[in-house]
Order: structure tokens, then sequence, then C-alpha cells
């Protein structure tokens, strides 16, 4: 019996001990133990620059001047190129589909300092006349042309540059009055490596008023921009050199846009200045903003315009004084723009398309290229006055301060160069005017230099 009660018992100990055990546990009192968690060993290493290469868009061209040929394209004035920043640039030529055109191609070597280019090129031919003025461009994957036209005396041409060393494919959508299309000749357009392919336009766009073309590469980026010129009545009315747009945003800023005596066009009938504006993938209402340099205050009712998706808009703007404007393009969704001005409808005339500024955080360099009265235009669009400070090499920089909303002018010289460096987000561009001259670019910030990466060893 012993035996067998002190079997039964020996699990009732257990469990008692076992509750005495944890009743002990539960009157220890609770002690916090600190967490040691130090931040890991790091150290901010900024990149060497990996250099920079710039397409220029090369000399004006004319197409069927050969009564033998009538798709021949050949020279008809030559781009006179001004660069700016790093001095050791390496330069070489690109093969174009046009005859006796090299157009440039400028690298820098990796780590060295930031450089811009720029060229420009003036032509008084009966078939085309005019003042041209652009910048030279990054090589991309994916821009946007907001120029030109299809219609009867535009003769337009799309230029498309490979600076590279492999092939690219490109495809050309064409944004028009029914949508989106690649129309035929426009898919699987091989670049070779270090070679220039030249587009008409009306190829590709017959009877658009107000096309854009959306350039996607492959293989390899390009330089896109478009040659556009126009004739009225058999006379020349200018001719221009648009570069391509980037980026799609919704907001897009076209600064210097400057209208004269002639774009007002009194008992023409026509608009002196027009936005294009697209919104490619969604119904939309863009807002048109237009404020004159030196005032912050609107120079007209802000313009409204519903937009559909993929379908090109052509804005006439109310006349404007003579002056300079920034003009803002303000959607909820990510749209394209640009702006059209003309001095004239009749003969020594010319027009520019004036394309949108991205943002300069803090540096910029800039080249000038020969043209008549050459002026930077300064552009804040923040809600605090920004003082920037505008240097030629050799030279003590000059502060101007841009208030908040508003623009500056600041004249400049021709065939020089400048270094812009800003306290704040400002969008700039260059700009010329003079008789029969009209033309505009805009400046880019420097993109040599790297953000620091923070590193963990």
């Amino acid at each position: 019996m012993t035996v067998t009660a002190s079997r039964w018992l020996r699990p009732v100990f257990g469990v008692l001990a076992g509750a005495g055990a944890i009743a002990a546990v539960a009157l220890v009192p609770q002690i916090e133990v600190p967490t040691i968690a130090p931040e890991p060993a790091s150290v901010a290493v900024s990149p060497p620059s990996a250099g920079q290469t710039l397409v220029c868009a090369g000399d004006l061209l004319a197409s069927a001047r050969d009564s033998e040929a009538a798709g021949s394209i050949s020279v008809a004035a030559p781009q006179a190129v001004t660069t700016a920043g790093e001095n050791a640039l390496d330069r070489s030529e690109l093969v174009s589909d046009a005859t006796g055109t090299s157009p440039l191609v400028l690298r820098s070597a990796p780590g060295s300092e930031p450089f811009a280019a720029a060229g420009s090129a003036t032509v008084a031919d009966p078939d085309l006349a005019g003042y041209s003025a652009a910048s030279c461009r990054l090589p991309l994957l994916d821009s946007w042309l907001v120029a030109g036209a299809g219609t009867t005396g535009a003769a337009d041409l799309i230029v498309l540059s490979n600076p590279g060393e492999v092939a690219a494919t490109v495809t050309l959508t064409v944004y028009g009055a029914g949508g989106a299309e690649v129309p035929p000749g426009g898919g699987d357009i091989v670049v070779r490596p270090g070679a220039q392919r030249i587009i008409p336009l009306a190829g590709l766009a017959l009877g658009e008023e107000s096309p854009v073309v959306h350039v996607q590469a492959t293989g390899a980026p390009v330089a896109a921009s478009l040659q556009s010129s126009i004739t009225r009545v058999l006379e020349p009315g200018g001719v221009d050199q648009a570069g391509a747009l980037g980026e799609l945003a919704t907001r897009q800023t076209v600064v210097g846009v400057t209208v004269t005596e002639g774009a007002l066009g009194t008992g023409t009938g026509l608009a002196g200045t027009i936005v294009r504006v697209l919104s490619p993938d969604a119904d939309t209402e863009a807002t048109i903003s237009v404020r004159a340099v030196g005032a912050a205050v609107p120079a007209i009712d802000p313009v409204n315009v519903q937009l559909r998706a993929g379908i090109p808009a052509a804005v006439e703007m109310p006349s404007l004084p003579v002056g300079s404007y920034t003009v803002d393009v303000v959607a909820s969704t990510p749209v394209a723009a640009a702006v059209w001005q003309t001095t004239g409808f009749g003969a020594a005339s010319d027009f520019a398309w004036y394309q949108p500024s991205p943002d300069i955080e803090s540096a910029a360099v800039i080249a000038v290229p020969s043209g008549p009265g050459p002026v930077l235009t300064i552009a804040n669009p923040g809600s605090a006055d920004v003082t920037v400070e505008l240097a030629e090499p050799g030279s003590d920089p000059v502060p101007v301060t841009v208030p908040a909303g508003a623009s500056v002018q600041v004249p400049l010289r021709a065939a020089a160069s400048y270094e812009l460096t800003s306290g704040g987000p400002v969008r700039a561009s260059v700009g010329y005017v003079g008789a029969g001259a009209l033309g505009a670019f805009p400046v880019f910030p420097s993109t040599v230099g790297q953000e620091p990466i923070v590193v963990y060893p």
C-alpha cells in the first residue's frame, strides 16, 4: 500500500512543485534589459564622373534641291558651335544621310568637369530663310518632339543621331488628330553607330497641323531633334531646330517667349503665339498661365483647355504686348508642351519653337552661340526669392535676384560661355531676337557630377 500510495502521490507533488516554481517566477520583479543596436559603419562617397556625351543638331538642311533626286537632302547653312566648361573635349563627327554635313559629337573624359555646347546658323535662300539656335543634347532612349507640321508649306525633318558604338532601333509614334499611331516608315528605324538618319515629317504625319512625335530607342540612346520650316506663297517664313523633351510632367515651364511687333499680326487673322500641348495617356484639363518678365502677376487671364487622351491641342493665345514672357502649362496628368512664336507673317519673318526648361537646382554651364541680342531669362517657380550668380570664365560672379513667381532677363555676350550658380530651383533659357531672326533653347543643369552614395564597409 505504501508503495502504491507513493506512486499516486508523485504526480501530485510534481504538480505542486511546478506550481510553486511558477509562483516564484511570478514574484520576481520585471527588469528591462537595454537593447544595444549600433549604427552600422558608413561613409558617403562621391563617385567619379563617367564623362558626358553631347550631340549637336548639325547644319541647317534643305530638301529636294537636286532636281534629279527629289528625296535628296543637302546643307543650306553651316552650324557654328560654341562650347563652355571642360576644355579637354573629344570631338568626332557623325555620318549623315544629308549630303555635305557631318554633325558634331562632343565627349568629356571620366572625372572631368561639366560642359555645355550650343550651335547657331543663319540662312537666306529663296526656299529657306531664318535663324536657328539649338543646344547640343544628351542622347536618350525616350524623348518627345513637340514641334513641326505635316501641312502644305512645311518641309520638316526629324533628325536621329546615334553617337554610340552599337546600332539603335527607333520607333516613332505620331500623335495627331486621330490619336496615336506608328505610321508606315515609323517603326524599326535602324540608326547605325556613329550615324545620323533624317526622316521627312510629312512622310509620317501628312496633313497633321499639330503633331507630337514620341521617339523610343532600343539598343542605344539617340539624340532627336526636328528642323521645321515654312513657306507662305513662295516666301520662306522661318526655320528652327527644336530639341526633344526628355520627360513628361504635370507642369511644363517655357521660359523667355519673345513677342515682337510683327507677331501681333494686325489684319492677318493669324495667331502669333500658339501653345501645343499633349496628354498622351488620359483626358485632362490643362491651365495655361502667362507672366511677363519682371512681373509676378499674370499678363492675361489663365486659359483652360480640355485635352483628349492622345490628341494634341493647339491653343491660340490672346494677343500679348511686345515683350518677353514665361508660359506655364499645368495639368493633373503628365503632359508634353511647347510654344510657337513668330516675328511676323510676311517676307523676312522668322519663328521659334520654345521648349520647356528643366529645374536647375544648383548649377549650370551655359554656352552662348553667335546670334543677335542674346539674353538669359531666369524664372523662379517657387514661393521665395532666389539669388543666382552668373560668371564668365576669369570674371567675378554677378548676383541676380529672381523674385518668387517671377522672371528676370540678363544680357549675354554672343560666342561666350557662362556658369550659373543658384541658391534654389530656377528655370532658364537663352533667347535671340533680331531683324528676321528668332531663336531660343533651354538651359540644362550640370549633370556630369553624381550624387554621393552611402557605402557600408
